[in-house]
């Protein structure tokens, strides 16, 4: 249930700051209410969960992943780590959990993947469908598949982006969770916004977005959170 909860949240969060479709939130599901927010703290002298103002990215990174034993986090949401050119990300797509891949103007076809224990755990479309693979009519080797290894998507988005109906869907390329038992990948660092979140009680959580300017944290807000 609290699992639940803090998914519901961060998948909001990481939609509606990508700018995507109003339709797109199709992983979430269920009865449970939507969190609200209880009360807002800023910060922006000092430090908070032992991350500085003024920290680099790549000092912070370690910092969350400790937060992992400590607070029990469990992923962390990348703002805006957007690409144009799949070349690049041959090293950078097995250190994320959850990629989309759209055209610029975002689209319901739009496609989301969910990675799980390093593989395919989910695909859905922008418009809520849930797919099995994609794109749901092609070979093995050009399309993903649920149960495929993370390391194989770079091969299969290269054979997918090759075929003049699916090369649209790579105009952009979203990499949004983090997964933290992988290396720091330097892009986070253009990154404007992190945010994470963990269970402070029953009902309760709390979501931390760390701002960025310069590659540097600027400020920390930390937003309370009741199920009720």
């Amino acid at each position: 249930m609290q699992t639940r909860f803090i998914a519901i949240l961060f998948l909001a969060t990481v939609l509606f700051t990508s700018c995507l479709p109003e339709k797109t939130d199709p992983i979430t599901t269920g009865p449970d209410p939507t969190p609200y927010r209880i009360e807002r703290d800023s910060i922006e002298t000092g430090s908070y969960l032992d991350i500085a103002i003024g920290d680099e990215a790549a000092a912070v990174y370690p910092k969350i992943q400790a937060l992992q034993s400590s607070k029990g986090v469990t992923a962390l949401q990348v703002v805006s780590n957007t690409f144009s050119d799949l070349g690049p990300l041959r090293e950078k797509i097995p250190l994320y959990e959850y990629i989309l891949l759209d055209q610029n103007q975002g689209t319901d076809s739009g496609v989301q993947i969910t990675i799980e224990d390093a593989k395919v755990k989910a695909i859905y479309l922008n418009s809520g469908k849930k797919l099995d693979q994609w794109p749901e009519k092609e070979k093995a080797s050009s399309s993903v598949r649920m149960g495929d290894e993370v390391t194989a998507l770079y091969g299969k988005f290269s054979n997918i982006r090759g075929k003049k109906s699916y090369a649209s869907k790579f105009e952009r390329i979203f990499l949004m969770t983090k997964n933290l038992q992988t290396a720091y990948d330097p892009a986070m660092g253009q990154s404007p916004q992190w945010y994470f979140g963990y269970t402070t009680g029953q009902d309760m959580m709390d979501q931390i977005q760390v701002h960025f300017e310069a590659g540097k944290v600027k400020k920390i807000r930390i937003d309370h959170y009741s199920k009720y």
